[in-house]
């Protein structure tokens, strides 16, 4: 008796235990693993940080729908050789105006998803229309039978006498198995502005971001409205104890808020997850992170030397947040900060466990240029500064334990970096030729694209870099025209390029002479290799005459299906022979 008592009485305390043990292991996994990640614990202590954090001279804005009025709306063959997204990271896709399944192409223009049957060539046309009113800034993503559209709107309410226009963003999702009536199967609104987002198997993740101070017509006063959103007609409200901040992070003020969808199973339900941040609009997501980068300039106090004054400066860095994604759940792990600010989301990059990112601080003495590498804790580990001072970064391409860096003021330096040890990255080897590149892009392990611009015109050059220790410029093609431009220079999307085709296809406008009337707007289309350079193959001209309606001709993507070339404007699209660049035929979109 005595021992099974003393068994009963070790199993009586031993279960306590066990169950504090395991309250408190799941309390740490509820924790972010960064401890300067906290959560907010009332709607009180968040009024007290943005008190503390927002400076006297921050202005309050009308952005974004109370929550108390959000509402979900009701909207009304065989494998083939075609062309996809240009996008940065295998298998973490991208969203934009124009998608193809390689039979049909999906265009969004204006407030309008059109969806053209587009091969066989010969028969193509506009099968069915999406539009959506009150709705700008159209992107859409294509998951077999799905077709995803993320947008931003507006709507009116009455308030008093007088509309109060507010504005939302949305992830429609509509089901696609029948082209001529597409059917919408899920809605999302949100009550913030969409600054990215990107779709990783059968899950789409949205950030949006909201200035947390909005005015209150009733009371006539401005109040703190945490972020909603409602998935198919159910709001979800953020509570105030589900927003994480850093704890040592001053003036970053907005919430962002990241909403996973999944856009195949409508039956699993979104989730989200809210931290307060600064505004964020670039990010770089590989198939296990997201970064969201915020970028902030502040004035320091500095010494002048030798009299003992003081005087004012402004220090620039970068805040990184790093989110984990894993089966649709997104985890806020761990921030950082960087000098300086980020071009883009090509000057980020993650490869073999660290984050890597290419940055340009502007100080009283100039501008000067680095690559920082980043640890999963988002602690800098090993830096490479001093690079190209006074210059600035124009684009940067990471390829696997390589950076391609190019910075500019009067000529355009290429340098070579070695990532390899992730502790101390260094320079190989550099080339200075005139212009610049703003685009840069794989032809081959050996040989780097830059599109870019000499003078007034645009520019390709084929970089060699075999001998890292010397690049050289193999090849270059310059248009000579009064005035060149390509959308590609500043969205890569635009960007059409097929190693195993050995093509490259650009839009570009163009102005043969000093008159308005001169300009011209159409894509560019070039053979090209290592071999042989860049080739120009042809033109296909969309717009002769700058009388026509500039909007509506500009050749915005250029895509193949097989045999045939499209080229997609606002309101049509011309399909054009792969080989001899002759009309097919033009499909009117408007």
């Amino acid at each position: 008796m005595m021992q099974l008592s003393s068994y009963k009485k070790a199993i009586f305390v031993a279960v306590p235990l066990v169950l504090i043990v395991f309250v408190a292991a799941a309390y740490t996994m509820s924790q972010p693993p960064d401890p300067n990640l906290k959560r907010f614990s009332s709607m009180d202590e968040i009024e007290s940080y943005l008190k503390r954090t927002a400076p006297s001279w921050w202005p309050t804005f009308y952005l974004n729908r109370d929550t108390n009025i959000l509402q979900a709306t009701t909207a009304e063959g065989g494998l083939k050789d075609y062309s996809t997204t240009n996008i940065q990271v295998a298998g973490v896709d991208e969203a934009d105006m124009v998608k193809s399944d390689g039979e049909y192409i999906y265009i969004a223009s204006g407030d309008t998803v059109y969806i053209v049957r587009a091969y066989p060539p010969e028969g193509a046309k506009v099968v069915s229309k999406i539009v959506l009113n009150n709705s700008y800034s159209l992107e859409i993503y294509i998951n077999g039978d799905r077709l995803v559209v993320i947008g931003s709107g507006y709507s009116a309410l009455a308030f008093k006498a007088y509309p109060v226009w507010v504005a939302n963003s949305f992830v429609r999702i509509y089901d696609i198995a029948d082209r001529t009536s597409p059917e919408l199967a899920r809605e999302v609104v949100l009550n913030g502005t969409i600054s990215g987002s990107r779709m990783i198997g059968e899950y789409v993740y949205v950030v949006s971001q909201q200035y947390p101070h909005i005015y209150d017509y009733e009371r006539q006063d401005y109040r703190i409205a945490l972020p909603s959103y409602a998935c198919d007609g159910t709001t979800k409200e953020i509570k105030p104890e589900e927003v994480y901040y850093v704890e040592s992070q001053e003036s970053y003020y907005w919430f962002m808020t990241v909403v996973s969808l999944n856009v195949v199973d409508d039956s699993i339900p979104p989730s989200d997850l809210t931290f307060l941040a600064g505004a964020s609009s670039t990010m770089y997501v590989s198939s296990e992170n997201m970064y969201l980068v915020a970028h902030r300039s502040y004035p320091v106090r500095i010494m002048i030397v030798p009299a003992p004054t003081e005087a004012a400066d402004w220090k620039e860095e970068t805040l990184v947040y790093r989110l984990s994604l894993k089966g649709g759940k997104v985890s806020l792990e761990a921030s950082g900060t960087v000098p300086g600010g980020i071009l883009n989301q090509y000057s980020m990059d993650e490869h073999n466990g660290y984050f890597r990112v290419a940055t340009t601080e502007w100080t009283p003495n100039g501008s000067k240029n680095a690559l920082y590498v980043m640890n999963m804790r988002m602690e800098i580990i090993g830096s490479l500064e001093g690079i190209a001072p006074g210059e600035r970064i124009y684009s940067a391409r990471f390829m696997g334990d390589r950076c391609y860096l190019v910075t500019f003021r009067e000529v355009d330096p290429f340098f070579v970096i070695d990532m390899s040890d992730p502790y101390a990255p260094s320079v190989l080897g550099y080339l200075k030729i005139p212009g610049y590149s703003s685009y840069l892009h794989p032809l081959d392990e050996d040989h780097i694209i830059g599109l870019g611009k000499e003078g007034n015109n645009l520019k390709l050059s084929m970089f060699n870099v075999e001998n890292v220790s010397a690049p050289k410029e193999v090849a270059k093609f310059g248009l000579d025209y009064a005035y060149s431009d390509s959308e590609a220079l500043h969205d890569p999307k635009a960007f059409l390029f097929s190693a195993a085709r050995q093509i490259l296809a650009i839009p570009v406008g163009w102005n043969e002479g000093h008159g308005y009337l001169k300009y011209s707007q159409g894509a560019f289309v070039f053979n090209v290799s290592a071999k042989e350079g860049f080739v120009l193959r042809g033109t296909i001209v969309h717009q002769s005459d700058i009388s026509q309606d500039y909007w509506s001709l500009t050749v915005r993507r250029i895509l193949y299906i097989e045999d045939a070339l499209y080229t997609v404007s606002n309101d049509q699209v011309r399909i054009s022979d792969f080989s001899t660049l002759g009309l097919i035929k033009a499909v009117p979109l408007q």
